[in-house]
C-alpha cells in the first residue's frame, strides 16, 4: 500500500442556499466536464421544475459559475431564451432556482469540490475526473500525471501515447506508489515498444503487483525480455482475457481481469526457471 494521503479535502468556506437567476450562471469547463449543449437540450425540453434539484455554484469575484448542475442551469438558460418550447409556468418556475452557493474557492478547490460531488455516482467519465482531479492539484492525479508526463503519455487516445483505463492506472499508483508505475511503463515499453496495445491499464497493472511484491528477486529488464518472448501486447492481453474467463467458461470482471494478469506475467517470469521463481496466484479461489 502505497504511504501517500490520496484523500480529497477542501478548505472550510461559506455555504448559503439561495434563489439565483439561472441566466447570470456563467461555466468554466476547466473546473468540470464539458458543456453537452444536446443533452442540455433533451433535459430542457422535458424539464419538470420540482424535480431541478439544487445545483451547486461558486461566487468568484467576477460572477457565479456553476460547480455541478451544469447541464440542468444550461437547460434553464435555453428555456428563458426562448431557444426551448414549454409550458408558461414552466418558464415561470425556473425565473429563479434554489442553488448551492459556495464563496472563497479557488479554481483548485472548485475542481475537489466537483469530485467529491460527484465520485460516488457515475455521472463523471474518468478521463473528465482525472483532468480535473490535476487541475485540482490533488495529489493523486498530480502524481500519476507526473509520470504519465514522463513516459510521454496522454489519457484517452488510442495511439502509440494513449493510456487507456485510467481508473486502472490511478488504483496502481493509489496501491502502490508512482514509482511503481514508472517502473511499470518503463518494463512495458521496453517489451513491446510504444504501440497503443502497450499501455492497457490491466497489462500494466498485472505488471505492477509482481514488481511491487517481488522487488529483491524480480529484475525490471530480465522481466521486459519474458514478456517479449509471450508475443504483442495485443497477443498478451488477449492471453490475460482467456485466463480471467477460464477459457470462456465464466464472466469476468476487472478484479478478474486483474488477477489474470497477475498470474500472466508471474508465469511469465517462471518460465524456464529453476531459481528466483515467484508464487503464481490462485486466481479462482
Amino acid at each position: 500500500m502505497s504511504g501517500k494521503d490520496y484523500s480529497y479535502g477542501i478548505p472550510d468556506h461559506p455555504i448559503e442556499y439561495a434563489k439565483v437567476d439561472p441566466r447570470s450562471i456563467k461555466f468554466d469547463a476547466r473546473a468540470q466536464r464539458n458543456l453537452n449543449k444536446a443533452r442540455a437540450t433533451a433535459i430542457a425540453e422535458k424539464l419538470v421544475p420540482t424535480a431541478l434539484g439544487t445545483p451547486i455554484i461558486s461566487r468568484r469575484e467576477d460572477g457565479q459559475y456553476a460547480v455541478d448542475g451544469m447541464h440542468r442551469v444550461y437547460a434553464c438558460q435555453l428555456i428563458l431564451a426562448g431557444k426551448v418550447t414549454v409550458s408558461e409556468e414552466v418558464r415561470e418556475a425556473i425565473q429563479t432556482i434554489t442553488c448551492e452557493v459556495h464563496s472563497d474557492l479557488s479554481m483548485a478547490n472548485e475542481a475537489s469540490l466537483f469530485i467529491i460531488k460527484n465520485k460516488e455516482s457515475s455521472k463523471v467519465g474518468p478521463n473528465d475526473e482525472f483532468r480535473i482531479g490535476v487541475l485540482a492539484g490533488h495529489p493523486l492525479f498530480v502524481d500519476t500525471n507526473a509520470v504519465l508526463e514522463k513516459h510521454q503519455l496522454k489519457v484517452g487516445s488510442r495511439t502509440t501515447n494513449g493510456v487507456r483505463g485510467i481508473k486502472g492506472i490511478l488504483s496502481i499508483v493509489e496501491e502502490y506508489g508512482p514509482e511503481v508505475l514508472d517502473q511499470s511503463l518503463a518494463i512495458a515499453e521496453d517489451a513491446w515498444g510504444r504501440t497503443p496495445d502497450t499501455w492497457h491499464s490491466v497489462t500494466i497493472g498485472g505488471i505492477a503487483i509482481v514488481v511491487s511484491r517481488h522487488p529483491d528477486v524480480v529484475k525490471p529488464q530480465e522481466l521486459a525480455q519474458k514478456l517479449k518472448r509471450q508475443g504483442d501486447p495485443l497477443s498478451f492481453k488477449a492471453k490475460i482475457q482467456t485466463i480471467a474467463t477460464n477459457n470462456n467458461t465464466r464472466a469476468d470482471g476487472t478484479k478478474g481481469r486483474l488477477k489474470a494478469a497477475h498470474l500472466a506475467v508471474a508465469s511469465a517470469w517462471n518460465s524456464n526457471r529453476r531459481v528466483n521463481r515467484i508464487p503464481v496466484p490462485n486466481i479462482f479461489e
